[in-house]
């Protein structure tokens, strides 16, 4: 289903005239640092009457933030690697819980509910998809996240790394351009500039949608991302993009995107949305 050589890529398939399918590889945030130790009984407590919104990520161990990329969710998957302290095979289950509600209109909807999915671990890895109906897809959009718990059923297996693909109608227009912080970090003698092509004389936004790059070993966060173009004055200007606003700018030449680091300690991605707006 998913693997670590598909979970570099975006897939775009034509459903319809009107509309597209995209799926996208999306970096969950989980309230606890890796390995992680969830088990089932983390679950326990859930509000069925709780309608506040934000309610299902906040009690959720997980989730994923889907509010810039998409219109509908068709489908969710997991990944999750598990390690054994033990030794023979692996003992017990792996399983995800996801969150949700029924939407029956823009001023109703149900009670909060959640799906399970596990299996053993005859190997290491457990991976499932849910393809909710588009009444519970609609709490997704609504909420703009997926809440969800992985857990281990055997306090001796962890959670060493966790996948997440979601699949559905996509907001975003325009390129989506992903940067390397191993290959694009410009440091001592090391790293190159991503280049974007993009025609003069139009304004564009530039908008960071995903960002999972560190800096360093320890997980220190790439914040913004640098940016040189030739601007309309004819000079070369350097700009910063970072994860709060997208940056207008109209351009006279490609767009060079880069960050400044170490590319050897650096590690992840960072994908940013350009696209022409009619602001001019």
């Amino acid at each position: 289903m998913l693997n670590k050589a598909i979970l570099t890529s975006v897939f775009i398939f034509s459903i319809s005239a009107q509309a597209s399918i995209s799926t996208y590889n999306l970096t969950p945030v989980v309230k606890s640092p890796f390995p992680l130790s969830y088990s089932e009984l983390d679950a326990n407590g859930f509000d069925l009457n709780n309608k506040e919104l934000g309610y299902l990520s906040e009690f959720s161990k997980a989730y994923v933030d889907i509010s810039k990329h998409f219109d509908s969710v068709e489908s969710v998957c997991f990944e999750m690697d598990t390690e054994y302290s033990g030794n023979g095979s692996t003992p017990g289950e792996a399983g995800v819980t996801l969150y949700k509600y029924f939407v029956y209109s823009d001023t109703y909807r149900g009670d909060n509910r959640q799906s399970g999915r596990s299996s053993s671990l005859a190997r290491p890895t457990f991976s499932t998809c849910f393809n909710e109906s588009e009444g519970f897809s609609k709490s997704f959009i609504r909420e703009g996240k997926i809440a969800f718990t992985p857990y281990t059923t055997d306090s001796s297996v962890t959670i060493r790394e966790l996948r997440i693909q979601v699949s559905g109608v996509s907001k975003i227009k325009g390129d989506l351009v992903t940067l390397n912080a191993q290959l694009n970090a410009l440091g001592t003698d090391s790293g190159e500039m991503l280049t974007h092509s993009v025609e003069p004389n139009l304004t564009y936004s530039l908008e960071i949608m995903e960002n999972n790059a560190s800096y360093n070993n320890l997980g220190g966060k790439y914040n913004s991302v640098g940016m040189s173009y030739v601007n309309i004055d004819g000079d070369k200007e350097v700009k910063v993009i970072n994860d709060l606003n997208p940056v207008y700018i109209k351009p006279q030449s490609d767009i060079s995107l880069f960050f400044i680091g170490d590319a050897t300690h650096s590690s992840g991605s960072v994908s940013i949305n350009i696209k022409k707006v009619n602001i001019d």
